[in-house]
């Protein structure tokens, strides 16, 4: 009988061992499954992650520009009446070289005139060229539009008031008269 025990014991026991290794696999490959589920969920977190930073890192640089951009152009309507003064100081110099004006009022208004000249150019102000360059709509307003015996067609001839760039962009068109061509001669 002891024998028979001891098979039985034997039997049982290599069933439980069995069963425990059946458990312990069970349980190995729900693990495995898990952690195959975790390691998509952190490659799903992580790779969300990596683009709200990369976003937000975009947004700093765009509200940064942005910001820079408001700066440098928020003096506008101020420097537009400006340079409607600098134009005046520019058509007085034109005047006294041709009237009886006297030399130190001559020299006091091209000095205020340089001084203004130049801190409009600090502050980003540039003329906009036009005569004998081709007619931009982007630059320039067609006042008039003739035919012209100097110039070719499209191309500016006369600059009738002005235009204007602040750091690059349309302060104030300029008004300008543009070429059809040039004149044909009637015989």
């Amino acid at each position: 009988m002891s024998e028979k025990k001891n098979e039985i014991n034997s039997k049982t026991e290599t069933n439980h061992r069995r069963a425990k290794t059946t458990e312990r696999k069970s349980r190995v490959k729900s693990l495995s499954q898990q952690n195959a589920k975790l390691k998509e969920e952190v490659e799903f977190y992580k790779d969300k992650w990596l683009r709200a930073v990369a976003e937000f890192e975009n947004f700093r640089k765009r509200n940064a520009k942005e910001r820079i951009d408001w700066i440098r152009n928020a003096n506008q309507t101020l420097l537009l009446e400006i340079v409607d003064i600098f134009e005046h100081l520019e058509l007085a110099i034109k005047s006294a070289k041709n009237e009886k004006v006297p030399a130190n009022y001559k020299k006091c208004i091209k000095m205020i005139y340089d001084q203004m000249k130049q801190i409009l150019e600090k502050q980003g102000l540039k003329k906009i060229e036009t005569i004998g360059n081709e007619f931009n709509p982007n630059l320039h307003d067609a006042i008039i539009c003739v035919e012209h015996e100097k110039y070719d067609e499209n191309i500016v001839f006369d600059n009738i008031k002005n235009g204007y760039l602040l750091n690059d962009k349309v302060l104030r068109h300029a008004r300008v008269a543009v070429s059809k061509g040039k004149k044909k001669n009637a015989k």
